[in-house]
C-alpha cells in the first residue's frame, strides 16, 4: 500500500505542469517579407509589397498625432502598428497586452463606415491611434507603480472603463477631424439606430449606452451610444472634459468611471443621463416634426418570426415571391423566400454571406451568385471572399473561385462583374463564371474604390457603378468595353451625402438608389433619359437596399425599425415622388476639389524624406520581460518566494514564460516557450520543481512519517496542429497535438538539500491529443451550441520503466516506475428541438482507461453534488452527461456608477451517470445524479462571469445538495 501511494504521489509530477501565458501567439501568412518604417513615435511593420500603403499609413499617424494628444493625452515612443495583408474580414484593434495595434489592410465592405471619411486607412488608423494614446496616457499617479512590474498592466487599467467610453471617444475623433462630414458621428446609417429608439420603451439606459451588448442588436451599440454621450459631454462640459475624466479614472480606477464623471462635471451619472436624454429626445422630436409619418406608415412589413431580426437586400423572384438574406438571434442565417399570397416563409439555403450582402439573380430566376468568406485551413484570422452559385432547384451551392478575394457580384452578359480586394481599395473585375478566371481588370484613379456595379439592361455593355474618390461616393455610368473607369465626372453625386444600393427598373431605364444627404437614408429614382431624380421614401430613420417588383408597381426595401432591420413593401403609388433639384445632385466646384484633396484634408503633411524602409527583425529586445511579478508559496512550512516573467515579440510569433523560485537552498524553475513563426510551430517546456512528500517510516511501533523533498525535473516538446475546415454558419475543425516528454524524479533531505537520498529515476512518454468539431452551430442567444458533434481523445504512453530506491535512516523504499499509459476519449452532440426558443441539449459520453498508477486526474470530472467522492482509487471511469439550457430573460441592462451589467439569466437541467469500469457494470458501481439550477452571465466593468446556484439529487443516496458557482 505504501508503494502504491508513493507512486500515485510522484506520478503527478511526471505529468508536466500546465502553465497559462497571457502573451498569446498566432500564425501569420508566410512569404510576406516583412519590413518596417520607424519614426520617433511609431514603428510601422508591413509586407514589402505594400510599401506605398505603409508610407501613406505612417503619414496619417504622424499628421493626426498632435490633435489626438490634445483630445485624450498620451504619448507614443516607437509604438508598433502592424498592417496585416490578406484578411478580407477586416477590422483593427489595439491591445494593451503586448502593446501594439494591428490593422487589416483590406477595407471593410459593409455600410458600417461613413464613406465621407475617405479611404480605409484614413478611417481606421486615426481611430486606433486614439485607443493607443488613451491606453498610454500616464499622468502622475500611484498607478504608475504598476509600470515597475509591467507597463502593459499599467496601460490595462484604462480598459477598466466601460467599452462605450473607449469607443465613444475614438468615434468622436474620427467624426471631428480635418475631413469634413467624416466619421460615424456624421453618418445617418450609424446615428439613426440611436434615434430610432428615442421616445420608445426600448430607449437605451445609461448602462446600455456605454456597455457592450451580446444579445441585442445593434451589436455596435456601445460605439453608437458611447459616441452620442461623449459628444454631448464635450459639447456640454468642454473639450477637455473627457480627457480630464480619463485622467481621474487612471488615478483612481477602483472608483469606476462614474466617479470620474462626477469629479469632472459635479453631477452623478444618473443626473448626467437625465440631462443627456432630455436634450436628445427634444432634438429628435423636433426632427420628426419635419418628417411626420412620412412613408413608414404606408409600407407593409413582411413577417419574419425571429428575435432581433436583421434582414438584408430583398429581391423579387416573381410578383408573388420575395427572396432575401435573413439573420436573427434564434433563427438560422441564410437565404429565405416569402410567398406573398400564402404568407409562408421558407429557408432556401443556410449560409452566411459577406457583409456587403450583394447577390445577383440569374435571368430566369433559377439561381443566384453570392460571395462568402472562407477561413484559411492553417492560418489564424484569415478570411477571404469567393463567389458561389446557388441553384434553387437542388439547393446546392457551387464554389466558382478560390482565394480570389471577390465581392458584390453582378451578372453581366455571360460573365460576372465583381469587386476585388487590392490593398486598401476595391477594384472592378470581370469573371468567367465557368472557371473563375479573371477576364478583365479595370483601372481607375488614384485613391478610389469601387463599391457596386449594376449592369444596365437597356444599354448592353454598360453599367452604373458606385465608386468613391477620396471622400465622395457617387454614381458613374461606364462603358465596360473600355478598360478604365471613374475617369470622368460622376452622373449623380451629393455634396452632403453618399450613394448606395443600385437596382434597375424592370421595364424602363430608371435606376433605384439610396442617398443619405438629408440626414436619413432614403430611396431615390433616377430617370436616365429624362435626367430627373425623384425621392421615393421619406423615412423617419433609414430606408435602404431596395428593389422593384417585376411589374414596377412596388418596391421591397429594408427599414431601420428600432433595434431591428425589417423588410417592407411600398406601393409606388404611395411614394413621395418629390423631384430633387439638379443642383443638389450634379457636380460642383466643391466636389471637384474634394476629388483631389490632400491626405486627411491637411495642407501640410509630415516630411517623409527621412523615412527609410528596413527589413523587419525580431531582434533580442523582446526577451526583456514585459511582465514580472513576485510570488510566494508555503509548502508544509517551507517558504518558497519567487518571480514570474513573461514576454512575447511584437508580431506574436513567439512567447515565453518563466517561474523562478527559491526553496530549501535551491533554485527552482518552470519555463515554457512557444514558437509560431512557421506552421505549425512548436512548444517546449522545461521544469525543475520541488514537492514535499511524507512517507511512513519503517518503525512498526508508531505511525511516524518522514518528510522528503521531491526533486522533479523534465522537459517536453509538442507540436500543435490546428486545422480550420469551415467557419461559416457552422464550424468544423480538427486539432492534433503530438508530444514527447522526459521526466526525472529523485528525493532529497529537505533540511540538507545537497544530500540526495535517491538517484534519479527517468520516464519517457509520448502522447497525442486530438479534437474534431463537426458542424457546430450556435445562434446569438444560445447559451450553448444547438447542433453539431465533437469527438475528442487523448492518449499517453510511457516508453520505459525504471527503478528508484530511497534510503534514509528511517525508511527504505524500493519501487519501480512502471510503463504507465492512459486513454481519455469521448463524444459530444448538441440537439435543439426547440431552437426557436434558444433551448438546446448537450449529451456527452466519456471514458477514461489507464494503468493502476494514473496518467489523468479524474476527480474534477465528477459533479459537485455527489454526497461523497465516487469510486475513490478507481482509474477506469465512464461518464454520461446531459445538460439542457433554457434561457429565461435577456435584461441586457446595467449601470455606470456600479459597473454591473446583467446579460442574461437561464435555467439549466443536468444529469451525470458515472460508472466504475474497473469492475463488471452493475448498479452498485454506477452513481447517477440529477440537478437543476439558475445561472446568469454578467460583467463587472469589463470582467465577465457566468455563475449561479444549483440543487442536486442523488436518488440512490437520497441526498439533496446545493452549490453556488460554476456547475
Amino acid at each position: 500500500m505504501i508503494r502504491y501511494l508513493f507512486f500515485c504521489a510522484i506520478s503527478i509530477l511526471f505529468a508536466l505542469p500546465a502553465h497559462a501565458q497571457i502573451y498569446n501567439t498566432q500564425y501569420r501568412v508566410p512569404g510576406q517579407e516583412w519590413m518596417e518604417l520607424n519614426t520617433d513615435h511609431f514603428r510601422l511593420i508591413y509586407p514589402q509589397q505594400y510599401e506605398q500603403e505603409a508610407y501613406r499609413s505612417l503619414a496619417i499617424l504622424e499628421s493626426e498625432y498632435a490633435d489626438i494628444k490634445d483630445l485624450v493625452g498620451g504619448e507614443m515612443d516607437r509604438f508598433p502598428f502592424i498592417l496585416n495583408p490578406e484578411n478580407d474580414n477586416s477590422n483593427g484593434f489595439v491591445s494593451p497586452i503586448n502593446f501594439r495595434s494591428e490593422v487589416e489592410l483590406s477595407p471593410i465592405i459593409s455600410k458600417s463606415m461613413n464613406p465621407k471619411s475617405g479611404d480605409w486607412l484614413e478611417i481606421v488608423l486615426p481611430h486606433e491611434l486614439v485607443h493607443a494614446m488613451h491606453f498610454n496616457y500616464n499622468p502622475e499617479s500611484f498607478t504608475r507603480v504598476l509600470s515597475v512590474f509591467s507597463p502593459d498592466i499599467r496601460r490595462g487599467t484604462h480598459t477598466a472603463a466601460p467599452n462605450g467610453f473607449l469607443e465613444g471617444i475614438a468615434v468622436e475623433y474620427e467624426s471631428h477631424n480635418q475631413i469634413p462630414q467624416s466619421g460615424r458621428g456624421n453618418y445617418p446609417y450609424f446615428r439613426n439606430k440611436f434615434r430610432s429608439v428615442l421616445n420608445t420603451d426600448d430607449e437605451w439606459s445609461m448602462g446600455q449606452l456605454i456597455h457592450s451588448t451580446t444579445y441585442t442588436p445593434p451589436f455596435d451599440r456601445h460605439y453608437i451610444g458611447g459616441y452620442e454621450f461623449v459628444n454631448w459631454l464635450l459639447d456640454s462640459y468642454g473639450e477637455d472634459s473627457m480627457k480630464n475624466a480619463i485622467e481621474y479614472h487612471y488615478k483612481y480606477p477602483f472608483l469606476g468611471f462614474g466617479m470620474a464623471l462626477k469629479h469632472e462635471t459635479d453631477s452623478w451619472p444618473g443626473e448626467l443621463y437625465d440631462q443627456f436624454s432630455k436634450e436628445k429626445k427634444q432634438n429628435e422630436t423636433d426632427r420628426l416634426k419635419e418628417i411626420g409619418n412620412g412613408t413608414d406608415s404606408l409600407s407593409k412589413e413582411i413577417p419574419f418570426s425571429a428575435t432581433c431580426k436583421r434582414l438584408q437586400r430583398p429581391k423579387w423572384l416573381d410578383e408573388d415571391t420575395l427572396i432575401f438574406f435573413g439573420r436573427g438571434c434564434n433563427r438560422t442565417t441564410g437565404f429565405y423566400t416569402y410567398d406573398l399570397i400564402g404568407n409562408s416563409l421558407d429557408l432556401l439555403k443556410e449560409v452566411s454571406i459577406t457583409d456587403d450582402f450583394f447577390y445577383s439573380l440569374s435571368e430566369d430566376k433559377s439561381s443566384l451568385i453570392y460571395s462568402r468568406y472562407h477561413s484559411h485551413l492553417l492560418y489564424d484570422n484569415l478570411f477571404q471572399g469567393d463567389l458561389h452559385q446557388l441553384d434553387f432547384n437542388t439547393g446546392r451551392s457551387v464554389r466558382i473561385t478560390r482565394s480570389a478575394r471577390l465581392f458584390s457580384p453582378a451578372l453581366f452578359d455571360d460573365d460576372i462583374l465583381a469587386v476585388q480586394t487590392s490593398a486598401n481599395e476595391m477594384n472592378l473585375v470581370r469573371i468567367n463564371p465557368n472557371d473563375g478566371e479573371i477576364l478583365q481588370e479595370y483601372s481607375k484613379p488614384e485613391h478610389s474604390t469601387v463599391v457596386q456595379a449594376a449592369p444596365n439592361p437597356y444599354q448592353p455593355g454598360t453599367a452604373a457603378i458606385i465608386g468613391r474618390i477620396n471622400s465622395t461616393q457617387a454614381i458613374w455610368f461606364e462603358d465596360l468595353d473600355l478598360v478604365s473607369i471613374l475617369d470622368s465626372d460622376p452622373e449623380i453625386v451629393f455634396e452632403n451625402g453618399s450613394i448606395f444600393d443600385l437596382a434597375w427598373h424592370p421595364k424602363e431605364e430608371k435606376l433605384l438608389f439610396v442617398s443619405d444627404h438629408t440626414g436619413t437614408m432614403n430611396l431615390y429614382e433616377y430617370d436616365v433619359p429624362g435626367e430627373i431624380v425623384n425621392q421615393i421614401t421619406d423615412s423617419q430613420f433609414n430606408a435602404f437596399e431596395a428593389s422593384y417588383s417585376p411589374g414596377g408597381e412596388q418596391v421591397a426595401y429594408i427599414m431601420q425599425d428600432e433595434h431591428e432591420q425589417t423588410l417592407q413593401l411600398l406601393n409606388l403609388s404611395d411614394a413621395v415622388w418629390q423631384q430633387v433639384p439638379a443642383d443638389l445632385w450634379k457636380m460642383d466646384k466643391e466636389i471637384t476639389e474634394s476629388f483631389s484633396r490632400p491626405l486627411m484634408n491637411r495642407e501640410e503633411n509630415p516630411d517623409r524624406s527621412s523615412w527609410k524602409a528596413e527589413r523587419y527583425s525580431t531582434g533580442w529586445g523582446w526577451l526583456k520581460p514585459r511582465l514580472w511579478l513576485p510570488t510566494y508559496e508555503d509548502q508544509d512550512g517551507y517558504h518558497r518566494p519567487g518571480l514570474t516573467f513573461e514576454s512575447g515579440d511584437v508580431m506574436s510569433s513567439q512567447a515565453y514564460s518563466l517561474d523562478a523560485s527559491y526553496m530549501a537552498e535551491r533554485l527552482w524553475y518552470d519555463a515554457s516557450y512557444i514558437y509560431k513563426g512557421f506552421y505549425p510551430g512548436f512548444e517546449v517546456s522545461l521544469f525543475n520543481e520541488p514537492f514535499i512528500a511524507s512517507f511512513k517510516t519503517d518503525n512498526e511501533d508508531d505511525d511516524s512519517t518522514q518528510e522528503l523533498l521531491q526533486d522533479s525535473r523534465g522537459a517536453s516538446f509538442s507540436v500543435p496542429i490546428p486545422l480550420t475546415i469551415e467557419s461559416n454558419t457552422r464550424f468544423t475543425s480538427l486539432y492534433f497535438e503530438p508530444s514527447y516528454s522526459v521526466s526525472q524524479v529523485r528525493f532529497l533531505d529537505p533540511d540538507r538539500s545537497s544530500r540526495p537520498v535517491s538517484e534519479f529515476a527517468t520516464r519517457h512518454t509520448i502522447g497525442l491529443q486530438t479534437i474534431f468539431n463537426w458542424n457546430i452551430r450556435q445562434f446569438i442567444r444560445d447559451v450553448q451550441p444547438n447542433a453539431g458533434w465533437a469527438f475528442f481523445a487523448e492518449w499517453r504512453q510511457a516508453l520505459n520503466k525504471d527503478e528508484i530506491m530511497i534510503e534514509t535512516d528511517q525508511l527504505s523504499v524500493d519501487g519501480t516506475l512502471s510503463r504507465r499509459y492512459g486513454v481519455n476519449a469521448g463524444v459530444i452532440t448538441f440537439l435543439s428541438p426547440l431552437k426557436r426558443w434558444n433551448q438546446s441539449l448537450r449529451i456527452s459520453a466519456e471514458v477514461y482507461s489507464q494503468t493502476e498508477v494514473p496518467v489523468f486526474g479524474i476527480s474534477s470530472d465528477f459533479a459537485d453534488h455527489f454526497s461523497e467522492f465516487p469510486f475513490p482509487g478507481a482509474n477506469n471511469i465512464g461518464f454520461l452527461n446531459t445538460r439542457y439550457t433554457i434561457p429565461l430573460v435577456y435584461p441586457d441592462e446595467g449601470g455606470l456608477l456600479l459597473p454591473l451589467y446583467l446579460s442574461n439569466i437561464y435555467l439549466v437541467l443536468f444529469s451525470q451517470t458515472a460508472t466504475n469500469l474497473d469492475y463488471t457494470i452493475r448498479t452498485s458501481n454506477t452513481r447517477t445524479l440529477y440537478g437543476a439550477g439558475i445561472r446568469s452571465r454578467f460583467r463587472l466593468s469589463n470582467l465577465s462571469f457566468d455563475i449561479g446556484i444549483s440543487i442536486g439529487w442523488e436518488p440512490t443516496r437520497d441526498n439533496l445538495s446545493y452549490h453556488f458557482g460554476y456547475f
